[in-house]
């Protein structure tokens, strides 16, 4: 690890020595680690359909629940997949708070903010593909919370069933049932909107 002052580190140092330099107080570890992976789990959030402002709010409170937990992470598992978790879990918590207030939903400015995001060069292929990817993020939001959350890791963030597990604490049976009934509800909406 090169050390170029005190408090700063080069882009080589592995998250596993930073987390350990940020749980004991070393000024810049925790900050190269934010710099690392905001993108990351702004990415993972933005999937969710949440509003801009929650979206935003959900990275900050993801952050702060690392940084609280961060003496807790043991590197039995990759630092990715526990951000992944506590992102995870945030994002369920906060998938439930909206269903419990029927006044709190998503806007179609906020779909189709979240189709343009794809930017192709030929418009109409990236048109079907805009339209069928706001029709799956939109039925989506039909699912029950833990089968929506599922449903994206596996299906929109593309991870293995193994990670999915291990970010959502479930045995690969209820990952993978939660899968099938969501991936149904999915395409039984598709097929009647027309989208396939």
């Amino acid at each position: 690890m090169k050390l170029e002052n005190k408090n700063t580190f080069d882009d080589g140092t592995c998250d596993d020595k930073l987390v350990a330099l940020a749980s004991n107080g070393i000024n810049g570890a925790f900050r190269l680690l934010v710099e690392r992976h905001s993108r990351y789990v702004a990415g993972i959030i933005s999937r969710f359909m949440f509003q801009e402002e929650d979206c935003r709010e959900i990275v900050q409170d993801t952050f702060i629940r690392i940084w609280k937990h961060l003496p807790e992470f043991d590197g039995r598992n990759k630092f990715t997949t526990w951000i992944y978790t506590i992102t995870f879990n945030i994002c369920l918590d906060r998938i439930k708070y909206i269903r419990c207030r029927p006044e709190c939903r998503f806007s179609e400015e906020d779909i189709e903010h979240h189709q343009a995001a794809s930017g192709c060069d030929d418009p109409a292929p990236a048109l079907d593909d805009a339209l069928l990817a706001g029709a799956i993020q939109k039925y989506a939001k039909g699912l029950g919370a833990t089968q929506q959350l599922i449903f994206v890791l596996r299906d929109l963030q593309d991870l293995p069933v193994e990670e999915v597990c291990r970010i959502t604490g479930f045995d690969t049976v209820k990952v993978k049932t939660n899968l099938y009934y969501a991936r149904r509800f999915i395409r039984e909406k598709l097929i009647k909107g027309g989208y396939l």
